[in-house]
């Protein structure tokens, strides 16, 4: 992901765009850094840091996002979930069209 000063100066070339769609979800969570002498040893934890969670060959994967990228990367992850919901809905009901014509092609066969 490109920093602020990147940003500010115009240099996006080379960098692809955010997905259209991107499986998982995006979650915030507080991160302790594992010095002895923080705060977060002591139950204060940095954060909130934003990542995203999917599957990847069976796998967990948990990949960090940029704060100022995180909206985007949330609607790209949302776009594949409704994508998804619509997918299963079509084939729901031409499973639902397919065993009314079976049920009617059975019909005919037994003369009925």
């Amino acid at each position: 992901m490109l920093g602020t000063a990147d940003r500010a100066r115009g240099q996006t070339e080379g960098r692809d765009p955010l997905p259209k769609t991107l499986p998982g979800a995006v979650c915030a969570q507080k991160v302790k850094c594992g010095r002895p002498n923080c705060r977060c040893a002591k139950g204060e934890l940095h954060g909130p840091y934003w990542y995203r969670f999917f599957r990847q060959g069976g796998r967990l994967v948990k990949e960090y996002v940029r704060q100022a990228d995180a909206p985007g990367v949330r609607a790209a992850c949302e776009r594949r979930r409704e994508e998804e919901r619509q997918l299963r809905d079509l084939l729901a009901r031409g499973v639902g069209r397919w065993r009314r014509l079976l049920s009617a092609v059975r019909e005919v066969e037994r003369g009925e």
